[in-house]
């Protein structure tokens, strides 16, 4: 029965970057960046421009938990878990994480903050004792 009771190892996870789009004439774009690239590759082209918008919105804090939500979910769906764990904590970093009428979206982001913890967790080499 030692499977029960089987310590996890403690893994350093390290925050990436959230990319941030720049201003262009038709709204925010990423283009020129490496996760621009890797969607237009896989025609997720309507993800693109939504994930760009979305972007935009974290990177000014916006009050609404969607904008996080959305956002991890697009990129963890083009295989940047490391930016969606670092919107998921993002969000529940802001002050408007705390409010009531957020609970339940707050409580679903900290959900998914620990589904890609434990998946970059399994990916990366436990940390030294």
């Amino acid at each position: 029965m030692v499977h029960f009771r089987r310590r996890d190892v403690p893994v350093v996870i390290e925050p990436a970057e959230i990319p941030v789009p720049r201003f262009s004439i038709d709204g925010w774009t990423l283009a020129g960046t490496p996760l621009a690239a890797k969607m237009s590759a896989k025609a997720f082209r309507g993800d693109l421009r939504e994930l760009e918008t979305l972007l935009h919105g974290v990177a000014v804090e916006a009050d609404s938990p969607y904008t996080y939500e959305r956002a991890a979910e697009l990129l963890e769906r083009c295989d940047e878990a490391g930016p969606a764990l670092s919107v998921c904590e993002a969000w529940l970093a802001h002050p408007a994480s705390k409010w009531p009428e957020h609970v339940h979206s707050t409580r679903a982001i900290d959900r998914h903050r620990a589904r890609l913890r434990s998946r970059l967790s399994a990916r990366q080499v436990p940390a030294p004792r």
